[in-house]
């Protein structure tokens, strides 16, 4: 405020006016830097608590989880290995042993 007034001109007004510039000018400011951080990029984010607990007892875990699978893998390639096989044998009449298609040749047919 004071530009606009001669520097020799004095009066109760313009203390008041260099004073309410001056609050005007931190107020701008403060408002600047608040539509700066609310509407701005955002460039550093904060993961949810949440999710900081789940990848801290994750990483306790892993190895733990890891040795239960592998212990789980081998029961059941041992459950495998002593299961019982058998060969199942189904005849098909001959009037059966045709190809659905009918375009290609049955391997069947010619058996």
């Amino acid at each position: 405020m004071a530009r606009y007034l001669p520097p020799d001109h004095f009066c109760p007004w313009r203390e008041e006016a260099e004073e309410l510039h001056q609050r005007q000018v931190v107020l701008e400011a403060k408002v600047a830097a608040l539509e700066k951080r609310v509407f701005g990029k955002k460039s550093e984010r904060m993961p949810p608590v949440q999710q900081l607990l789940r990848r801290q007892q994750a990483g306790a875990d892993t190895e733990t989880r890891r040795q239960q699978a592998l212990e789980k893998r081998r029961q059941r390639a041992a459950r495998r290995a002593e299961a019982p096989t058998r060969e199942v044998h189904h005849l098909v009449p001959e009037a059966q042993r045709i190809c659905p298609a009918q375009v290609l040749r049955c391997p069947l047919q010619d058996a």
